[in-house]
């Protein structure tokens, strides 16, 4: 016997019929809202012909049909229609009506205060009016209002599904030659599902940590039941972007431009929504004996490298129809530096003043930051991190930005309150008219700037300072790297400065630069 409660009853929806019986075998996702997906099976034929539904929005140009290599497809026919589709009951109503003339037994509630069984064969339900007749045993009738049901419980195996009109596109193929029954692979992309990945950092001590990867893959196209599925990272090229392929229209296409989906996935989710595992603590158990949690645990999926694209093999999965599933991807050991950075911008901007303007007792924003070092045979993703620390307490959330192999990323923790940073500049020399561009006069400023560093801590600090100048540097100081971008700005270069400095604790010390600059004569004092 079974047992269904009204409470507890709840089925997901899936529409099928005779003629198709293609199933999802591969289905590759992209973190952009759409996906790449295989479907294969054997058709029954009509007359030389089998019919198969068309998915619903399939992107321009992926949707494509094979058939084994022995018989070909001499044209397909796309065309809407209407046909006899199983609907999975989802109800009680859809239930009962789906078991006419089964024997049942239902409870009930003739009102607030008690529940009653009946027992019969279910003889017929009038939808319309929610009225149940019931035969008993002794062949009487009972007559009951589906309403006061509570649970049924049938004494053999019910019909979970009822026929229903259903009307959809679908694909009319024909064949050069008339077997009973056809081999097809049918595949295409299309817009619905994406994937979300979120990354974890566990310090470990000052040199490595845990960083783990999960993947929140959202479903809200079709149902893929025992299929492989892969997830793609990387920006591959869809010229089309988002447009429907003609076989979805019941109209004459108008021009690829104008037949664009309006769905509500796209390119650019918001990423903040979506965070790494939280770790939480209940107090009911303060007393308990500690569990020994795997919080360092090492695991990877399986994924390799295609062309520009880096994918994670998943193996075999189901994705319910409008669902959300997570899935882990890899927990790996890396090595870090701790760093604390800072970015001094053209102030003074010399160029397009003509003066030096600037606060030399301005302090600057530092930042404390973890250099992740990715060493691992993957890049690493665009995603939101969760930063725990030793005893997995947090310490920040930000974001990892792609990261290929061998390369490092930058996670940064919190502005750094005890490590100071100033900045002052003062012209040295100058250079009257030492160029002329058609009636503009030019002069050559040398400036000479210092920034002052100091650490308040009692510990030694990695310090990362980037200096941004509109200039052509000509000295600096403690090993300083000069970097020269190619672009200008009028007659002046754009360049930087790149310093690693490093501080013992109480330390104090100032680091020195020296560029020129050409300014209009007509500006400043000038």
């Amino acid at each position: 016997m079974k047992k269904i409660s009204l409470f507890i009853l709840c089925f997901i929806c899936y529409v099928s019929f005779s003629q198709t019986s293609l199933k999802p075998t591969t289905v590759n996702i992209f973190k952009n809202g759409t996906y790449y997906i295989v479907k294969e099976g054997n058709i029954k034929t009509n007359d030389g012909s089998a019919l198969i539904e068309i998915p619903s929005n399939p992107l321009l140009g992926t949707y494509w049909i094979t058939s084994v290599k022995d018989l070909k497809i001499s044209d397909i026919n796309y065309k809407t229609d209407t046909l006899k589709t199983n609907k999975r009951v989802q109800s009680i109503i859809d239930l009962i009506g789906a078991n006419i003339g089964k024997k049942l037994k239902f409870t009930y509630k003739p009102n607030d205060k008690e529940l009653r069984d009946v027992s019969g064969i279910l003889v017929s339900y009038q939808k319309l009016y929610g009225l149940i007749k019931l035969k008993q045993a002794d062949n009487k009738y009972f007559f009951l209002y589906v309403n006061n049901i509570v649970d049924v419980l049938f004494e053999e195996n019910p019909e979970e599904s009822i026929k229903s009109d259903s009307v959809c596109r679908l694909a009319q193929i024909k064949f050069d030659k008339t077997p009973s029954s056809v081999d097809l692979k049918v595949y295409y992309m299309q817009n619905g599902m994406q994937w979300l990945p979120s990354y974890n950092v566990k310090l470990i001590n000052d040199k490595e940590l845990q960083l783990e990867m999960k993947a929140i893959v959202e479903n809200y196209a079709e149902t893929v039941e025992n299929a492989e599925l892969t997830l793609t990272v990387g920006s591959p090229q869809f010229y089309f972007g988002s447009a429907f392929d003609p076989i979805s229209f019941n109209d004459l296409t108008n021009g690829y431009s104008l037949k664009t989906t309006s769905s509500a996935f796209r390119a650019a989710q918001p990423m903040q929504q979506y965070y790494s595992n939280a770790i939480m603590t209940d107090g009911s158990l303060a007393e308990s004996a500690p569990v020994a949690y795997d919080d360092y645990n090492n695991y990877d999926t399986q994924g390799e490298k295609t062309n520009d694209l880096y994918i994670y093999k998943l193996g075999k999965v189901s994705l319910p129809n409008k669902s959300k599933t997570s899935f882990q991807i890899f927990s790996v050991k890396i090595g870090y530096k701790d760093v604390y950075e800072v970015n001094l911008n053209d102030f003074v901007s010399y160029y397009n003043r003509g003066y030096i303007s600037i606060d030399p007792d301005k302090r600057y924003d530092v930042y404390h930051s973890f250099q992740l070092l990715n060493t691992t045979s993957f890049p690493f993703t665009t995603a939101p991190v969760f930063v725990l620390n030793e005893q997995l307490q947090p310490l920040a959330q930000d974001q990892i930005k792609y990261t290929p192999s061998g390369s490092n990323c930058t996670v940064q923790l919190s502005k750094a309150g005890d490590v100071i940073i100033k900045n002052k500049e003062e012209e040295i020399k100058k250079e009257d008219g030492v160029k002329r561009v058609g009636k503009s006069v030019y002069n050559r400023v040398t400036i000479k700037g210092t920034v002052t560093v100091e650490n308040l801590q009692d510990k030694k600090i990695n310090l990362n300072i980037d200096k941004n100048l509109i200039a052509s540097i000509i000295e600096v100081s403690d090993k300083g790297k000069i970097i020269k971008s190619g672009r200008y700005s009028n007659l002046n270069p754009n360049s930087s400065i790149e310093w690693e400095i490093q501080l013992i604790g109480k330390e104090k010390k100032e680091i020195t630069y020296q560029y020129e600059v050409l300014v209009n004569a007509s500006l400043g004092s000038y």
